[in-house]
């Protein structure tokens, strides 16, 4: 769904979430300013109990005047109603009457119901993030408003946990645009406003009732209901904890459950550990180690019956705390680790022998981009990855967008070199930023963000250069590689695989690349 679509109505009312966050007043806000730039006729409501109270919200509405209203019914019927971070029969969304309804959200799925003017970005750390995209689609800059870049930023800063939780490559690309176009101040104030008295106790009775389970080295702890950036508070504090090498903070929400997820081990990273306890409930993800993530209540309370065969009763804290017990015993009992270039690697002589087959990927040599020298970071899907730019450095570009790095001598004996430009597919098209602050260099317009696809070109690989041994995973395994302080995960279906004139040489291949890439010899 675009945003151009939805102007063939002239009556519309965007609707946020009762008792409405930041997040969803920011995602609000800049689909208001859309709609009256085009001249439409256009209300931005709740519904609900309860007007706005907290503090940092009220001051957020007032500081940017954002045209919000607290509406108990709809005296009109909308041409169309726009609900924004939620969809549209939730139980924590009021039901108003509309002639047609449409959905803009980055929470889970639930319903199979959904109207067929939807946009659903499960997997983005916040609304805002796709409003921000969508209005950039239609040509509209929000990063040229400034009490819009300042809305949409903070929605992001509490949707992910102070920024710690960021996951999605849009959502980075999203900050790094907005904080150098943000009004300082108003932000400055709203970050600190976000604690009161009353949510301090919480936390400290949440860090008084924890749950150490020493054989795993890893805590619980549950919150009463809070706002979500508390967890991140409870979180840190976990973290410090003798003996705590990963923990997990939660609360219970009237649409779902939020987790913060903590992890000071190299053995686990953050992110990982937050999709995989959310996995089918909900959605994970964030930094290495600091991350979050959401339990929709309708999928926990199926998981909870298919699981112990029984309803959870709407003992939503109960079923939270047995759930998470259960998966994180699985997680941490169900996996196994090797060091690449070590004695600690599988010996994979006799699995089967594959070979790469010639299919066309890109190519970038990174001096084309940027100086010798330059520490640069290549964001894509599966996270940023730093680099320091050198006269042999070339960035690779596998069939889904996935990038590596090679050497020039092993780049030119592996590959046939073209000069056809090649075309980027996949989700997200990579980008390389500087790896340093980037308003340091705001008007060095060559040391902004680069898009790889604007300077990607082609190779085809040379089949004979590479044969690998591989063979399938049935359980969860990590490989520690001399190139990164992290692991590649490998889940079951995944390959776990070694060059054949290298044995130590091994590594991760997922499912869909090996049956992409490799044919068995």
């Amino acid at each position: 769904m675009k945003l151009s679509d939805l102007l063939l109505y002239k009556n519309i009312v965007i609707q946020a979430h009762d008792n409405p966050d930041a997040d969803a007043i920011a995602s609000g806000y800049g689909l208001w300013l859309y709609f009256r730039m085009k001249g439409k006729k256009v209300r931005f409501i709740y519904g609900g109990s309860r007007p706005i109270q907290k503090s940092n919200l009220t001051l957020m509405v007032e500081k940017i005047q954002i045209p919000i209203e607290h509406a108990e019914a709809l005296y009109e019927e909308p041409d169309l109603l726009l609900t924004v971070d939620c969809q549209y029969g939730e139980r924590n969304v009021q039901k108003f009457s509309a002639k047609t309804v449409a959905v803009i959200d980055h929470h889970v799925t639930i319903t199979d119901c959904l109207p067929e003017l939807n946009e659903i970005r499960s997997n983005y750390g916040s609304c805002s993030t796709i409003v921000w995209d969508m209005l950039k689609e239609e040509g509209y800059d929000p990063s040229e408003n400034e009490e819009l870049a300042t809305a949409m930023y903070y929605g992001l800063f509490m949707d992910t946990g102070k920024l710690q939780e960021i996951f999605h490559p849009k959502d980075k690309d999203m900050r790094d645009e907005l904080e150098l176009r943000l009004n300082r101040a108003t932000l400055v104030l709203l970050q600190n406003s976000n604690l009161s008295e009353e949510e301090l106790k919480i936390a400290g009775k949440a860090l008084s009732g924890i749950d150490i389970h020493k054989s795993g080295h890893y805590a619980i702890a549950m919150a009463q209901r809070c706002d979500p950036n508390i967890l991140g508070v409870i979180s840190d504090a976990l973290i410090e904890v003798e003996g705590v090498g990963t923990c997990i903070s939660y609360c219970v929400l009237d649409d779902g459950i939020k987790l913060s997820v903590r992890s000071c081990e190299r053995e686990t990273r953050a992110d990982e550990l937050a999709a995989f306890v959310t996995v089918g409930i909900g959605s994970g993800g964030g930094h290495v180690r600091k991350s979050g993530g959401f339990i929709s209540k309708e999928l926990l309370e199926k998981e909870f019956q298919r699981k112990y065969g029984v309803s959870c009763g709407n003992d939503w804290e109960n079923a939270v705390q047995k759930i998470l017990n259960d998966r994180m015993t699985e997680y941490f009992e169900d996996q196994d680790f090797y060091y690449a270039g070590t004695d600690q690697v599988p010996d994979l002589s006799q699995e089967p022998l594959y070979q790469k087959m010639p299919l066309p990927i890109g190519y970038v040599k990174a001096t084309d981009m940027y100086p010798v020298g330059t520490y640069v970071s290549v964001r894509m899907l599966e996270g940023d990855i730093p680099f320091v730019v050198k006269e042999d450095t070339y960035f690779m570009i596998g069939i889904d967008g996935e990038v590596y790095k090679n050497d020039e001598a092993y780049f030119l004996s592996h590959n046939e070199v073209l000069q056809d430009h090649y075309v980027i597919t996949g989700e997200y098209s990579p980008t390389v930023h500087l790896a340093v602050n980037a308003s340091d260099f705001e008007e060095e317009a060559g040391m902004r963000p680069k898009n790889l696809q604007d300077y990607a070109k082609t190779c085809i690989p040379k089949t004979s250069s590479y044969k690998l041994h591989a063979k399938q995973l049935t359980r969860r395994t990590k490989v520690f590689v001399p190139w990164s302080d992290s692991y590649m995960l490998g889940k079951p279906g995944d390959f776990i695989a070694a060059q054949k004139d290298n044995p130590k040489d091994v590594y991760i291949v997922a499912r869909d690349i090996m049956e992409k890439t490799y044919k068995m010899i």
